[in-house]
This record gives structure tokens, C-alpha cells and sequence, in this order.
């Protein structure tokens, strides 16, 4: 459905880039040993010859980062604010309903001067395995925090 809708793909990263830039002169008979020979050259590049593909990723991020505002524009005029990121739903939100948000959670801190509760995470049992060698094998040794 975001295909047929346009959402724009996700940036490269400088690998991918690399790799599809010289994947046909890559050598290796199978798509595996091309993948696997791109690597250990990629592996082996000096830092600054990285450099041209690390800004051409950078560059594509920025693409990406214009692409999807206006896509996600688009899908809050169409009415499909159910497809659009929840970090931009988060900006997106009226200032003034913030605000309000942030006395109403002020005034409650004040309010509650009682201890904190120990969080359910807390109180579970922590278990701990430790392996404990024996001249002749190993064996392990369960034991309750």
C-alpha cells in the first residue's frame, strides 16, 4: 500500500552505493561471490576513498529527509495521518495543547510527595548462570539474586 501510495524508499547507505557501483566488474562467478569479493574491497579501501560514498549517502539522506516531509504532507491532506511516523506526528501536535499537557503533569508531580514504587521490572527474580570447570567436563551452577 506505501508503494502504490508513493512513499519515497529509504536512503543508501555509502556500502550500498559502493556495491552497486561496481557490482558488474566485481568478480566472483555467483551473486554471493561478487557480494563477498565487494566486501573485503570495500574492507580494504583507504578512508578517504570511503569519503566520496559516505557524501553521496549523506547527500541521498537529505533527499530522503525532503521526500518524506512532503509525502507525509500529503498523506495528512488525504486524510492518512495513520501512515506518517510517529516522531512527526509528535511535531506536528498544536504548541498549546503542549503546554497545557506540561502544567497539568507539573501540578500532579507537586501534588504527589509519596515515595516511588518499585516497578514491576524490579521486583522480578533475577537469575544468574555461571559455568564452573571440573577436571573432567564442565557443568553449570543455577542460581537465584
Amino acid at each position: 500500500e506505501l508503494t502504490v501510495l508513493g512513499k519515497p524508499k529509504r536512503p543508501r547507505s555509502p556500502f550500498n552505493i559502493f556495491m552497486s557501483e561496481h557490482f558488474q566488474e566485481a568478480r566472483g562467478a555467483t551473486t554471493q561471490a561478487k557480494m563477498k569479493s565487494l566486501l573485503d574491497d570495500w574492507r580494504n579501501l583507504f578512508s578517504h576513498q570511503k569519503q566520496v560514498f559516505i557524501q553521496l549517502a549523506e547527500d541521498d539522506k537529505i533527499r530522503y529527509k525532503n521526500e518524506i516531509k512532503s509525502w507525509e504532507d500529503h498523506m495528512v491532506d488525504i486524510g492518512r495521518e495513520d501512515l506518517i511516523r510517529e516522531q512527526t506526528q509528535l511535531t506536528k501536535k498544536k504548541p498549546s495543547a503542549a503546554k497545557k499537557e506540561t502544567k497539568k503533569t507539573t501540578a500532579k508531580s507537586v501534588k504527589k510527595a509519596t515515595p516511588a514504587r518499585k516497578s514491576k521490572a524490579s521486583s522480578k527474580t533475577k537469575w544468574s548462570i555461571s559455568t564452573n570447570t571440573v577436571k573432567k567436563g564442565s557443568s553449570k551452577i543455577v542460581s537465584c539474586d
